[in-house]
């Protein structure tokens, strides 16, 4: 009962924080640019709070819950996923830089925005909202279902799973409603050190305290006696197509999902990029590193032989029945605060992406409202068939439908050749493939549906893009002032940058699965050692990829014309 009063006083206090945040944000707003202020929170987001709202945008509530059950089901391999995130960094000082210099000279919002300028098609613009659309509404669904699950399972049933949703949703409308990604990335800087701080503190508690564990090497140690191969790379993830797959969906496609999107256009200035390229790779080693060590560590430690369902909820239910009652009460306010972060930033660009992309009125916050109250209600029907392995189903189904977008995306930064035609089709194939092969006929079971749209969908782009003829306005708007601009800084540098990253990516995403478990400190893992090896190195080349991409050989900025 404790354990219960002392959750609805945490969720109490913590909507009070909430509203605080909104009714600020929402004053902010007042008689200014709506669109701009509820969707890119007026361009002025500094670098600890872009750092902040990027990661709790992505570390979501099946991440603080769903991320261990997955690692305790599948074994070290599904840290894929978090490796492939990594990279994350590298692409704050190229592609978010870029989209943010395009962004903050012609007035993106949306992710429609650019597509549409760059290709002139507004079909092109349509398609990719409704597949964002489609892809985003389960996601939603799913972090709310692991915010409510892990409120049901820490409280023994006394919070009711409906209860625990409707009070996530009501908090939802007031953030979102009343100040727009303004408000969101202003509870995300504290949601961000608070979670990650809780994440932290329950690991070495549940490390600790659960039967078979007590230490890092005694949990290994028994652990190697009953699933030696949870330290293994082993099933799907112990082969390159099946440790890449994972790795691009659950993080190197990030980029295009469109809350990540939308968060390029919010930037303050170059040193935001900079502290983004050193900064995410450690923090992202570092939460989910935790994570794992819940997940498997704890987690086998504890209950070696759970299955199905029921691993969902391993991590509430340790906390419930071996931590003190204080952090079974914290991790709900942790699980919480990255579900309704994740949720609330996914509903802001949703809104949008139906308001100014297909709707195509760019309306007020009111009309947004009305979109708000229609999407919430079709996202609690699925709710109500909400799937198991939670986790696992958003990153079978939702992310490889956001990466599709990625060739019709880097093509348009990067190349000039790239056209109208190429990108619809390159596009349409890959969302194709992608539900073709997941729903219908693998044909090659071991090549996962994503890699299969991500493949005949560049080579579709790649192919018509060069038998048609690129649009001269849009590269003469786009990559003109992009090539003049960063002309001076294609130095020797830039190559090395370029040559370590294609080092680093060989040695984490297709070194990893061919790696032995061999267990090096009593404790950890070959290929794990591989990993935090890796996060330090994409940190140090954040920095001199930072150093190169967002300033002059001097140390200052220019204007982008």
């Amino acid at each position: 009962m404790f354990i219960t009063v002392g959750v609805i006083i945490a969720l109490v206090l913590y909507g009070v924080f909430v509203f605080g945040i909104s009714r600020k944000a929402e004053k902010a707003m007042a008689g200014k640019e709506q669109s701009t202020e509820f969707l890119v929170a007026g361009r002025n987001v500094g670098p600890i709070a872009l750092l902040g709202t990027v990661c709790l945008s992505i570390w979501s509530a099946l991440a603080f819950f769903g991320y261990g059950a997955g690692l305790y089901r599948a074994g070290i391999g599904y840290y894929a996923g978090a490796v492939g995130a990594f990279f994350v960094g590298l692409y704050a000082p190229t592609v978010m830089y870029r989209l943010w210099l395009l962004g903050k000279k012609y007035h993106y919002c949306t992710p429609g925005d650019f597509f549409q300028h760059r290709y002139n098609s507004p079909f092109l613009r349509v398609f990719i909202a409704i597949v964002l659309a489609i892809c985003t509404i389960p996601y939603i669904a799913v972090q709310i279902s692991g915010v409510a699950n892990g409120i049901v399972v820490t409280t023994q049933g006394r919070i009711g799973f409906w209860i625990a949703v409707i009070v996530l949703c009501v908090y939802m409308w007031v953030h979102v409603m009343k100040g727009g990604n303004k408000a969101v990335v202003g509870t995300d800087v504290f949601a961000g050190f608070a979670g990650v701080g809780i994440a932290i503190l329950t690991t070495i508690v549940l490390v600790s305290l659960v039967p078979g564990a007590g230490s890092l090497t005694k949990a290994t140690k028994t652990i190697s006696e009953t699933h030696p191969e949870m330290f293994k790379m082993s099933g799907s993830y112990a082969t390159i197509s099946g440790f890449l797959g994972l790795a691009i969906s659950a993080g190197m496609s990030i980029i295009a999902w469109p809350h990540i999107f939308v968060r390029s256009y919010m930037a303050k200035g170059e040193r935001v990029f900079k502290m983004m390229g050193i900064a995410f790779p450690i923090c992202e080693l570092v939460a989910f590193g935790c994570f794992m060590l819940q997940g498997i560590w704890a987690g086998r430690a504890a209950y070696p032989d759970l299955t199905g369902a029921a691993t969902d909820n391993i991590i509430p239910q340790m906390a419930q029945q071996y931590a003190p009652a204080i952090f079974a009460i914290l991790l709900v306010v942790g699980v919480f605060a990255f579900g309704l972060s994740t949720a609330d930033s996914q509903f802001v660009v949703l809104s949008s992406l139906i308001d100014d992309d297909i709707i195509k009125k760019k309306a007020s916050v009111r009309n947004k409202q009305i979109i708000f109250v229609i999407l919430l209600a079709l996202i609690l029907v699925v709710v109500k068939f909400r799937p198991p392995f939670l986790v696992t189903y958003a990153y079978s189904f939702c992310a490889p439908g956001f990466a599709q977008l990625m060739p019709a995306m880097f093509g348009g930064l990067y190349w000039k050749r790239s056209t109208k035609e190429g990108a619809i089709a390159g596009t349409v194939v890959g969302v194709a493939a992608v539900m073709f092969t997941l729903f219908i006929k693998n044909p090659i079971p071991w090549l996962q549906p994503i890699l299969w749209g991500l493949i005949l969908g560049t080579i579709l782009f790649v192919c018509v893009s060069l038998a048609t003829k690129p649009d001269a306005e849009a590269v003469e708007a786009i990559h003109k002032p992009l090539d003049d601009f960063f002309k001076s800084r294609n130095t020797l540098g830039h190559k090395v940058c370029m040559f370590f990253s294609v080092v680093i990516f060989i040695q984490l995403i297709l070194v990893s699965p061919k790696l032995p478990g061999i267990i090096l400190f009593g404790w950890c893992p070959l290929p794990v050692f591989n990993w935090i090896c890796g996060a330090v190195e994409l940190a140090v080349l954040g920095y001199f990829y930072g150093k190169n991409r967002l300033f002059e050989a001097d140390g200052n900025t220019k204007q982008f014309a």
